[in-house]
């Protein structure tokens, strides 16, 4: 036993490692044993079967979550071959070429700061504060191939951009959980949450059109959209005889910004579990189902305009040059810069806007193959901005001691099939450590990963010795009053 715990060390110590590393909660830990904190994928899955448990001040948990459509950054930036062996270099084709249709880039964090719960018999209560942040630009294939071919290849025919935007928030969550037991195997979980949005980005309806004649002398644009921010951030446009100028002044200071509760929200989380039989369950859950609405420090930008560009000249026949070409290169872009501000004027208002959280469905089966393994399938679809998201995952759970628990996984996520996770559990007395992560070797290799999470948290966890004299563990503990809370060495 002494030579597992210090292997368990060394894979908690890898993992905590790639915390550098990747930039949300891990499919892997809905079915891992004895943690508490699998009531965040299902509020009606408490891991602790009774007792009183408290996670670590400041460490309860952290969240860290990246993954794109099937794209990587070592297909942007990667080493070179040949003379270039010994460099980064930039090769966008081979970017382009890994672009679908439409994609996206989705990275998400959360650092719980205090979590405490407590079950009893068949009733399971819980508190948690958490600070939660998210981004998600968002763009189209067709936009990426503008930028690098640039408009030739269009000539003679209509172009559009397709939708690109961003959707992104830092909030504040104080969540509320409650869970039972019903008769005939049936369980039930809702989370309450609270919300304070501390800043929030929000795009709708964002692109433009193009219409190039096949000569190339003009481009007809027209652009549409909208884009929305809350932060401490003053912008102000205004106007004058050569379009409009944005200011922008900073007010951001570290303790209003923290204090802030002027954006308020809230979301709920639905669970429901059904043992089939002894040896199945299956379950299914609603996660961050809800909105923040935005009343604080908004700035709005709403677009809908038009624009003719007919080139710059640089030929100035009045130059004594041969040919004549213009010496003032930056008057002429200055002057084109002027005539796109006079033609797209952004209509500015401080109006309140909402925004929806990103929403995840879980649906799971459990099979019971031993009293210590089980075999574990869960689908997951996540929707935010007009997209949905999905992931198959496969994994198999043991509960090998009432110190360690494991679970081994194999996932589908966003069209990658690379995707090998692991999760643990380890106790040494009250403390509680755990770790978990959908796909393992994208520590090892980040620059290719399309996907990478992970969890790590801990948890001070004292069992009910009543609850232990009623069978639920293995193993008796010594005898104490009735009703105390256990320090469980065994367990």
């Amino acid at each position: 036993m002494r030579r597992g715990k210090y292997l368990l060390i060394g894979v908690f110590t890898l993992l905590l490692n790639g915390l550098n590393e990747v930039n949300a909660q891990p499919n892997t830990l809905y079915f891992l044993k004895g943690v508490p904190q699998t009531k965040d994928l299902n509020p009606a899955r408490p891991g602790i079967e009774s007792g009183f448990y408290i996670s670590l001040p400041l460490l309860s948990k952290i969240d860290l979550s990246a993954n794109t459509n099937n794209w990587s950054f070592n297909d942007l930036i990667h080493r070179g071959t040949g003379l270039k062996a010994d460099s980064m270099v930039w090769d966008f084709k081979k970017y382009l070429g890994a672009l679908g249709k439409n994609n996206f880039l989705m990275e998400s964090a959360a650092w719980t700061l205090f979590e405490m719960g407590y079950k009893k018999e068949d009733i399971f209560y819980a508190f948690s504060w958490t600070e939660r942040e998210y981004a998600e630009p968002f763009f189209t294939k067709s936009l990426a191939e503008l930028l690098y071919y640039g408009n030739e290849p269009y000539l003679g025919s209509v172009y559009q951009s397709g939708y690109f935007g961003l959707g992104a928030a830092h909030y504040r969550e104080f969540a509320f959980t409650y869970a039972r037991e019903l008769k005939k195997g049936i369980g039930i979980g809702i989370t309450g949450k609270l919300l304070f949005g501390l800043a929030g980005a929000k795009t709708s309806g964002l692109n433009f059109i193009m219409g190039m004649p096949i000569d190339g002398n003009q481009i007809d644009v027209g652009a549409t959209g909208k884009a929305l921010f809350s932060a401490p951030v003053d912008i102000q446009l205004l106007n004058n005889p050569n379009g409009y100028q944005a200011i922008a002044k900073n007010n951001f200071g570290t303790g209003s910004y923290l204090a802030n509760f002027g954006n308020p929200g809230l979301a709920v989380d639905l669970g429901f579990t059904n043992k089939i039989s002894k040896k199945l369950e299956l379950s299914v859950s609603l996660i961050d189902l809800g909105f923040i609405s935005w009343t604080k420090d908004v700035n709005a930008f709403t677009e809908n305009g038009h624009f003719i560009v007919r080139g710059i000249n640089l030929n100035t026949p009045t130059s004594t040059n041969n040919p004549p070409t213009t010496t003032d290169v930056q008057g002429l872009f200055l002057a084109f810069r002027d005539s796109l501000r006079t033609a797209f004027y952004p209509n500015q208002n401080t109006k309140t806007f909402s925004t929806v959280l990103p929403v995840k469905l879980y649906v799971a089966g459990e099979y019971k193959m031993s009293e210590q393994v089980t075999f574990g399938g869960l689908g997951r679809v996540r929707m935010f901005n007009n997209m949905i998201h999905t992931s198959l995952t496969a994994s198999v759970n043991a509960r090998l001691s009432n110190k360690l628990s494991m679970s081994a996984s194999y996932s589908v996520m966003e069209s990658t099939y690379d995707n090998l996770g692991f999760a643990a559990a380890y106790r040494i007395g009250a403390v509680q450590i755990y770790a978990a992560a959908d796909n393992v070797p994208s520590f090892f290799e980040p620059t290719t990963a399309r996907n990478t999470n992970l969890r790590v948290g801990i948890n001070l966890i004292f069992y009910d010795e009543v609850k232990s004299r009623k069978g639920v563990y293995n193993r008796r503990p010594k005898r104490a009053g009735p009703g105390c809370p256990l320090v469980r060495d065994n367990l």
